[in-house]
């Protein structure tokens, strides 16, 4: 017979108790991000207010690729906007937005080929992963959440067509006639029936995602908020999204990423979507 004391009930909830633990650590931690992710003692991060989405996505990589990506040690209570609090490993290392400057092109040149093998991975979960046809939008067919499509979810769509008059602003390829950036691309998908695949998508990668060792190899691909289903021109265009192959700081991964053959480049579909962001404005969708 156990002679043990039970533990006692804690009356707060378990999202409070870890903000109220986290606050008490942050004297010996760090912030990172926007200032919902807080580096906490003993190798782990905890991540506030994370969408349903973001945590299926990485759940969903770390069962079906070999891409090293902080494992989910807790999940905490959900929050009534369906968001949760979460603690997960912490990814060792530099981001690679930091490092670059310490590195050489060929260094760079090396992390942006080790990506292309990560990214590829991605690309065949379509076929690996059982998801036939994927649905545009989240893992397992919840709705979908990128930044440069505002800050409401969007989707999920069954095609490609659909997710295109979406970017459309719900109007028919006729009223584009006028950007013909975004005609040659879109009507593509609509007059030849089904020309972009749908692939699985980080959607954005950039150097302050990616984490590199002292030896120059990642060690580990953050920030899946916005990771699911898109047409498989989607990662390429978010890696420009915003002019960030333009970036001085950023030259050495710009360079390494237009000489990578590894990473096919969607130029057409890069001017379509910028011409798209350039008529909507801030915050379109929203």
């Amino acid at each position: 017979m156990s002679t043990s004391t039970p533990d006692k009930p804690n009356p707060l909830p378990k999202w409070l108790r870890l903000r109220i633990t986290a606050s008490i650590l942050m004297a010996g931690s760090r912030r990172r991000g926007p200032g919902n992710v807080i580096i906490l003692p003993f190798n782990k991060v905890a991540k506030l207010n994370v969408s349903a989405g973001e945590i299926a996505a990485m759940e969903f990589v770390r069962a079906n690729t070999t891409i090293p990506i902080p494992r989910i040690l807790e999940n905490h209570d959900r929050q009534p906007d369906g968001t949760a609090h979460i603690v997960m490993t912490h990814v060792p290392g530099r981001d690679l937005e930091d490092a670059m400057a310490d590195m050489t092109t060929e260094q760079v040149s090396a992390v942006v080929k080790e990506l292309a093998d990560y990214l590829a991975q991605l690309r065949r979960l379509d076929k690996d992963a059982g998801e036939k046809p994927p649905i545009l939008g989240g893992v397992g067919g919840i709705t979908g959440h990128d930044c440069s499509l505002g800050w409401r979810p969007w989707g999920p769509f069954g095609t490609v067509a659909e997710f295109h008059t979406y970017l459309r602003f719900g109007g028919g390829l006729e009223d584009w006639r006028d950007k013909t950036e975004v005609w040659a691309v879109h009507s593509k998908q609509e007059q030849e029936g089904g020309h972009y695949r749908v692939k699985f998508t980080h959607a954005d990668i950039a150097p302050r995602n990616i984490r590199v060792g002292k030896d120059g190899k990642i060690t580990g691909i953050i920030d899946w908020e916005f990771a699911g289903w898109y047409p498989e021109y989607w990662e390429y265009v978010k890696m420009a999204y915003g002019g960030a192959l333009q970036r001085p700081a950023w030259k050495k991964w710009s360079d390494a990423l237009e000489a990578e053959q590894g990473i096919k480049k969607y130029k057409d579909e890069l001017k379509g979507m910028e011409a798209i962001w350039l008529r909507a404005g801030p915050f379109p969708y929203d």
